[in-house]
């Protein structure tokens, strides 16, 4: 199982998404990516999370948007993906963060975070 962190820009046009996602996949320190991304969503982003960074936090089951939902799942720790298109707009994102579901070999399980 995967449990990702995604923060993403929404925007209204393709060509400014792509513009955005370009320019942010040429970073190559993930340090200066995220920190690049958050100051990105906050002056272009069309949603509410803008004032986070575009943080949405850790992703749950089919409480976003569906293609945004399903390109965050194949993306990599620390890529930029997209521009992905939903009913919202255009999303450009990343995943900031993982944890995966462990077995403790007691009887539950824990999440170990990956960053």
């Amino acid at each position: 199982m995967r449990s990702i962190r995604v923060s993403h820009i929404l925007l209204t046009t393709q060509d400014l998404a792509q513009t955005i996602c370009d320019m942010l996949k040429e970073i190559d320190d993930r340090e200066l990516l995220f920190k690049t991304f958050g100051k990105l969503a906050k002056k272009y982003s069309a949603c509410g999370t803008r004032d986070k960074g575009g943080d949405l936090g850790f992703l749950e089951f089919n409480t976003n948007a569906k293609e945004l939902e399903d390109a965050a799942m194949e993306q990599p720790l620390g890529e930029v993906g997209g521009p992905v298109h939903s009913k919202f707009g255009y999303h450009v994102f990343v995943v900031t963060e993982e944890e995966q579901m462990g077995d403790t070999g007691i009887d539950g399980i824990h999440q170990v975070s990956l960053r």
